[in-house]
């Protein structure tokens, strides 16, 4: 499974040539992007800083909208959360009423899946990644429920059209208020895929997979962030 981070999506879209204004992921020929169709939405959340309320969310010939919603993410992540060999989008959507869900796209731009919205407006799930965090060969999707309020890592797993929680570690985050970054990720240093974080005081950089607990990696640092994805 393959990632763009917000610095590789940018160096494609200048590749490209693509419009400046839309941020995209691409894996299993699969490219994927949040767009502005051009309608203010007006939420006021600004939890990401100047990233914009994607109004949006595009494949290669479709365009997947929501009213009185947007997507409120740094990127789509494409990866194949089924195990078919096809690549699905799983994407933040946000509703002006309740709040942030995930939800899950197939590669025709339809609806497969999507969890509860957390319930009310300015509250926010952060991507963490997509990978098998537990090593049964089975693939998870992993977020940050309320990254500055909650803290708590869940894991869920695509079960037909539902999405199921199969595990939920407390005491990490992944973003602060303002920051146009989503922190840490995925990484696979050779005993399995692992969710990269921060403890959720921002003091610590954490390992974490199902089932065994999170592993301190060391203090906190964006550089010592990026050595423990790099498994150094």
């Amino acid at each position: 499974m393959r990632f763009l981070g917000a610095a590789l999506a940018a160096l494609l879209l200048a590749a490209t040539g693509a419009d400046a204004r839309q941020s995209c992921d691409q894996a299993l020929g699969l490219r994927a992007c949040y767009g502005d169709s051009g309608g203010a939405v007006g939420y006021g959340h600004a939890i990401l800083g100047d990233t914009p309320e994607w109004t949006e969310l595009r494949g290669p010939e479709w365009a997947l909208r929501f009213d009185a919603g947007f997507f409120e993410d740094i990127a789509p992540r494409v990866a194949d959360v089924t195990g078919d060999g096809r690549a699905e989008i799983v994407a933040i959507q946000t509703d002006l009423r309740r709040g942030a869900r995930l939800i899950v796209v197939s590669d025709d731009g339809k609806l497969l899946a999507a969890t509860a919205y957390i319930g009310q407006p300015h509250r926010w799930m952060a991507q963490a990644g997509v990978g098998d965090f537990d090593g049964d060969g089975r693939v998870e999707i992993a977020f940050v429920d309320r990254p500055h309020l909650v803290k708590e890592l869940v894991f869920l797993r695509l079960e037909g059209r539902r999405l199921r929680e199969v595990a939920r570690v407390a005491g990490v985050s992944n973003h602060r208020i303002g920051d146009a970054i989503i922190s840490g990720g995925v990484r696979n240093c050779g005993k399995g895929d692992e969710a990269i974080v921060a403890s959720g005081d921002w003091l610590r950089v954490m390992a974490v997979r199902i089932g065994t607990g999170p592993r301190d990696l060391g203090a906190y640092s964006a550089q010592r962030m990026r050595a423990a994805l790099a498994c150094q």
